[in-house]
Formats: C-alpha cells, structure tokens, sequence
C-alpha cells in the first residue's frame, strides 16, 4: 500500500508495481502493491496493511507480478516426440521441445529430413530447424541418407593402386590393381558395390540384376517379382549384402553380365564401369 504524500511511498511506486483498489469500508482508492512471480494475491491492502500474498501450490505458477486471486494451472504437456525443456515451477509454466531427431513444425515435431545419396548436410537440424541439404560438389561424395553426414572428399589413388572406378556424387573413387581385379578379390568386389549401389540405376533394372544373378544362388529367398522390394533402397540393400557375402566366381559372373547387359547401355552416366573392367572381362 502507499500512502500519498510520503516520500517513502513514492519510492515504492517507482520500484514495485501497483494496482488500483477501492477500500470497502472508507471507499478511498487505494494504490495496492503488487505480488511478486511465483505467488498470488490472498488479500486487498487497506490503509494500515499491505497486499498479502502467498506462495503458489503444486503444479501452479505466476510468471508475473500480478493481484490475481489463484495461480495458473500448469497446463502445458509434453506430447509425442516431445521432451521437457523447463520443468513447470512456482514462476513458469512447463517449456517443451522436440525430442533429438525432430523439429517444430505448424506445432507437431517432425523428423529431420535426411539427405540422400549424392547429397550432404549443410546445415544439421535443430528443434526449431528442419535439415538443410546440398548437392555433393564435384570430387565429392554421399553413398548413404543421413541427417547429420557431410559429402567427403574423393580418395586419390597413390603408389602401385590404379583408379578401377571414378568417383561420382554417390560413391568414393575406387582404387587397387588390374590383377587383383581379374581375381575376382577385394578389390573388383568395391568395384561392383560402388558400381550397383552408388549410382541412380532405374529400380526396373536392379529387380532385373537381382532375378538373373541374385536369385540363382538364393531360389529359397526369392519366389518372383512380387516378393521383391518394391522401393529402390530395399532392392539396393538385396544387392549390396549378395555382393558381401559372393565368391570370386560369382564376381566374375556378374561383372561379364554387366559388361553386356542393358545396365550400361541405357545411359552412360547410370553405371561407369572403368575401361579396366571392361577389358579385363571382355
């Protein structure tokens, strides 16, 4: 309460805020201190006492200074793919935001996008923030989707190691020597997996290569088209674990198929097979 005319009161003005409050019983308007954040008005000041107040019960708040008769419920809760940010207290209600993974977006969390093959992240996501991708620039490259990975940089082939196959935006350089490659080794295996799995081959032709090649030495796993996949990643994960677990005999086979298959007719930039492989299986 301030009582006019007394310096003291004028400098209650100046640091707590007031309200106005007419006196039932003398009817004078009374200028009512505040309560502070946290707790809420019990009782109107009168002219021989200040405003009570008190401390906000459980699961309430009063984020202001204010003369209101109760606190504020704690009404804001957490819902799917949300975390607590700031648990409700006494001065703020609960603060939530999307769980690591996803943004906010027109009030649902959604989850980041992730950049596919060929792309990387120029931007990592944030709560408020959806992923922002790029196009791998040229001598780099992205062979995975991700939220969080950058295109890397091409390999350079050093010492006795030739480049078997040229990078490109969705797989590394390959390098290694022609003789491990006529082997059918390691090194014609990374030729292959690059090759197949790196570059933008039409899902029609991966279910072709899976049924001439694949499914002769998986018949149990295979029973036609219809089992297949139907989106390209599935059909491209068929691939890349045949070619982890294949023989050098079965590289072999499937580097001569590719050699003359419509794989690499079709369109020149759909699957580079270096002019090592091809005059090694000719």
């Amino acid at each position: 309460m301030t009582l006019p005319g007394t310096k003291m009161n004028r400098m209650r003005n100046e640091c707590d805020p007031t309200y106005e409050h007419q006196d039932r019983t003398t009817g004078e308007i009374l200028q009512c201190k505040q309560c502070k954040p946290g707790t809420y008005r019990t009782a109107h000041c009168t002219a021989t006492m200040e405003t009570q107040c008190a401390t906000c019960q459980s699961d309430h708040y009063t984020e202001l200074w204010n003369y209101l008769n109760r606190c504020l419920y704690c009404n804001n809760f957490c819902s799917q793919n949300q975390e607590v940010e700031t648990e409700c207290s006494v001065t703020n209600n609960r603060v939530c935001r999307c769980k690591a993974g996803f943004y906010m977006m027109e009030d649902f969390c959604v989850r980041h996008t992730e950049c596919g093959p060929g792309h990387g992240v120029q931007a990592i996501g944030t709560p408020r923030n959806d992923t922002v991708c790029e196009k791998c620039l040229k001598g780099h490259f992205s062979n995975s989707s991700s939220a969080s990975d950058q295109c890397v940089k091409h390999q350079d082939c050093s010492g006795e190691n030739v480049m078997l196959l040229q990078g490109s935006a969705f797989h590394d350089t390959v390098c290694g020597t022609c003789e491990s490659l006529a082997n059918g080794g390691d090194d014609l295996r990374a030729v292959l997996s690059a090759s197949l799995t790196g570059s933008r081959i039409p899902r029609r032709d991966l279910k072709r290569l899976i049924h001439k090649i694949i499914q002769k030495d998986q018949e149990d796993d295979f029973t036609g088209d219809s089992a297949l996949p139907k989106q390209r990643g599935p059909l491209v994960d068929v691939i890349r674990v045949w070619l982890a677990q294949a023989t050098s005999e079965q590289l072999k086979q499937l580097a001569k198929t590719m050699r003359n298959s419509q794989l690499r007719k079709k369109k020149k930039d759909q699957l580079k097979l270096s002019s090592n492989l091809v005059q090694i299986f000719p």
